[in-house]
């Protein structure tokens, strides 16, 4: 058992230490720094928010325009770069595994839980600005968006996970999963209430897991919001799948690490 506990303090030890060296990694680039993901993440809101007011669109179910984009882009920031991250971690720290207690796994857990605590960050700091810009801010069920944004970040390390192995086995999966990802963009209530949309799109929809924890987010955020669409076995069923076969496949995939790329 201390043997364990031990292993577990080491992996714990280096995790911590590969999230210190890839937040240099990703914003020791920028003049900017830390600030870039909130600058970027700002800058999309603002175009989607120009876009709809431009259509005379208001957020559906009297939800302040602020809230209602921050719960669906939060989430998708948190799945989307949860997924780049991880698929381009360990071919790009190959140097990294010379160190035995260094694994493939720990740089994408690494890079999860960077991401998850950034966008969170950037959730709790907009919300912020909204409220001081007098919009209404009003946190309905707190456990309900903390499910939403946990199980994000959850189905984003296991579609991670399985995309990091299969660009190990065959690197064209870089190629293919970005545009995967653009269509999801689109598809998943980014800026769209799926609740209002047509029965037939609802039902294609349902399929994509995304959808259902925006919606949940949405759910959390407002008194106002309650979407019938979400179905959380469905979620929850998806996740507990994802989860091990990215891990499994991870563990499978260390066998092409020497190959060249």
């Amino acid at each position: 058992m201390s043997v364990l506990l031990e292993a577990v303090r080491i992996q714990r030890r280096v995790v911590w230490a590969l999230m210190l060296r890839e937040t240099k990694t990703l914003f020791g680039k920028h003049k900017l720094g830390y600030l870039w993901a909130l600058i970027n993440a700002s800058f999309t809101l603002g175009i989607f928010w120009v876009i709809r007011e431009l259509a005379g669109a208001p957020a559906p179910h009297g939800l302040s325009m602020p809230v209602f984009l921050l719960g669906g882009f939060i989430p998708w920031y948190l799945f989307n770069e949860t997924i780049t991250g991880a698929m381009n971690s360990v071919g790009g720290n190959r140097a990294l595994l010379a160190y035995p207690q260094v694994f493939p796994i720990d740089i994408i857990v690494a890079r999860a839980l960077l991401h998850g605590a950034m966008y969170m960050c950037v959730l709790v700091f907009l919300l912020t600005v909204a409220w001081l810009c007098g919009y209404v801010i009003v946190l309905h069920d707190p456990a309900a968006m903390l499910m939403a944004l946990t199980l994000a970040l959850l189905l984003g390390f296991g579609v991670g996970a399985l995309c990091s192995s299969f660009n190990l086995m065959w690197p064209t999966t870089r190629l293919i999963v970005p545009m995967l990802l653009r269509i999801l963009f689109f598809t998943s209530g980014l800026f769209f209430s799926v609740e209002m949309a047509p029965a037939y799109a609802r039902d294609i929809l349902f399929y994509n897991p995304l959808s259902h924890l925006i919606e949940l987010l949405r759910n959390g955020m407002s008194a106002g919001y309650e979407s019938r669409f979400v179905f959380m076995p469905y979620v929850f069923g998806v996740v507990l799948f994802v989860l091990p076969l990215g891990l499994l496949l991870e563990r499978y995939s260390r066998q092409f690490l020497n190959e060249d790329s």
